[in-house]
């Protein structure tokens, strides 16, 4: 009995891919699609190309400056360098908030700078917009083709007259909204399987795969999840609508709300519920905490007076010169760590801000299933809040011990150099190049467990609301037309 079930749902799914075939309007949108599919493709790879190509050649400019100078190990850390944030295929496949977070960090002494350098700088108007990418395709356009489809699955049918027909010869309500569903959501993924197969042989042939593989499968799965959720949604929205008008406008204005209007409400109450600190703000405070120290009490220049005292002590001397060591290298790089300090103690309360905004977003996907979906596929593509931050650490963690590393030099060989102690490019040469670890892909998948907690419980919710109505009010609704 259960075999003769499914064969007569394998049965009305065919006949709905061949219903879908046959229609105009859907393999027009279709081609459509796969029209922006294709013009993605080829920004991609130009975006891909050109950024990469960037950096390749940005990095390889300052690393042959700073190896080829001759100078003080400190005058040296003032001259300073450049990081700029790795750019891989995924990236470019979901581009998040990259072109709004900068990719630049500035290495130099005595400054804490912040990334810099968004696209969104340069190109302010376009980016109200959004670049076309696979992620916009996929996370709006594509939702709004199934929802069109699917909103009009059965209402169509009541219209025509053909649903009291299906249901005078027995086929029950059941079976009959289980196959819309699932005929529509196996066309999306003939729709999109190609997509993701020429991700999968790009990834393979990127030189990245083992960092990306895992990541672009779960993007893969993310998409899956989504379009599960339109097609129930969609279905439901025409088992209960009597018209494909009606059914069509609240699938549209569902579209509008939840993927334009919701998330932008959300992100300004994120904002205004935890403001940030200004930049003039923060860089005010760092810079009185360090003239004037933390407690407001302990000024520079007793902080140094106090310092070299500590070390005339202990190493039983009564004048700097005596000392073992440059002093300069030690009072500077004491100074540096200050500052660093000072910059870590205020900038923990702009890090807390940031984090409350996170995780006022995160929540705020539980009620909305699109909102979920971009922040799954942004932490997946490393496009982020969290990938930024990690670039950001990552890079002052490099730029604090690269800065200790040239202090100490100056400390421990300048001490008897006549003059002032130069080093050649061969020192510089040596010093290690900053290399940025992307976070661990089960990190990611932990950070942003709700988002997808979030997406299987639409999905379980809206399979328990079809059944409910594929038992009680399909024939109703019929009825009442």
């Amino acid at each position: 009995m259960r075999s003769k079930g499914f064969a007569t749902l394998q049965m009305l799914i065919k006949k709905e891919l061949l219903l879908s075939y046959r229609n105009k309007t859907v393999l027009i949108s279709a081609i459509v699609i796969w029209m922006l599919f294709l013009a993605a493709v080829c920004c991609t790879i130009l975006s891909y190309n050109a950024g990469h190509k960037q950096r390749l050649e940005a990095n390889a400019l300052f690393r042959q400056q700073w190896a080829h100078q001759q100078r003080n190990p400190h005058d040296a850390a003032h001259f300073g360098t450049y990081l700029f944030k790795p750019i891989h295929l995924l990236n470019v496949f979901d581009p998040g908030l990259n072109d709004y977070t900068g990719n630049t960090y500035r290495v130099e002494a005595h400054v804490q700078h912040e990334i810099s350098n968004s696209d969104a700088e340069h190109h302010d108007t376009a980016m109200r917009f959004g670049n076309l990418s696979f992620a916009l395709i996929l996370q709006l356009l594509v939702p709004l083709f199934l929802l069109f489809i699917t909103a009009t699955s059965i209402t169509s049918e009541k219209e025509n007259g053909t649903l009291k027909m299906l249901l005078a010869q027995g086929l029950s309500s059941r079976k009959m909204i289980w196959a819309k569903v699932w005929a529509n959501y196996l066309l999306i993924m003939m729709m999109i399987l190609p997509v993701f197969m020429i991700m999968t042989i790009a990834v393979l042939f990127s030189g990245d795969t083992a960092l990306l593989f895992g990541r672009l499968w779960w993007i893969f799965v993310t998409c899956l999840l989504n379009y599960l959720l339109i097609a129930l949604l969609g279905t439901m929205i025409s088992a209960v609508s009597n018209h494909s008008g009606k059914a069509l406008l609240s699938a549209l204005c569902f579209w509008i709300f939840m993927g334009i209007i919701f998330p932008k409400i959300v992100t300004g109450v994120a904002s205004r519920s935890y403001p940030l600190m200004s930049r003039a703000a923060f860089s005010d405070l760092v810079e009185q905490g360090y003239r004037k120290g933390l407690n407001g009490k302990d000024p520079y220049a007793a902080r140094g007076e106090r310092y070299i005292n500590g070390l005339l002590k202990k190493y039983q001397v009564d004048r700097v010169e005596h000392l073992p060591f440059n002093i300069d290298g030690l009072t500077l790089q004491f100074n540096e760590d200050y500052r660093t300090m000072v910059f870590d103690h205020y900038f923990k309360a702009v890090e807390n801000s940031f984090y409350q905004q996170q995780r006022f977003l995160r929540l705020s996907g539980i009620f909305d299933p699109f909102l979920s979906t971009k922040r799954l596929s942004m932490a997946l593509a490393g496009s982020d809040f969290y990938h930024h931050e990690q670039f950001f650490k990552q890079a002052q963690a490099y730029r604090n011990q690269l800065v200790r590393k040239l202090n100490m030099q100056l400390a421990l060989h300048g001490k008897d150099v006549k003059g002032e102690y130069v080093v050649g490019p061969y020192y510089f040469s040596q010093l290690k190049d900053f290399n940025y670890r992307l976070p661990a892909l089960s990190t990611v998948l932990l950070l942003e467990k709700i988002a997808l907690l979030s997406l299987i419980g639409w999905i379980i919710m809206l399979i328990f609301l079809l059944q409910y109505i594929a038992s009680r009010s399909l024939a109703l609704n019929y009825a009442a037309v």
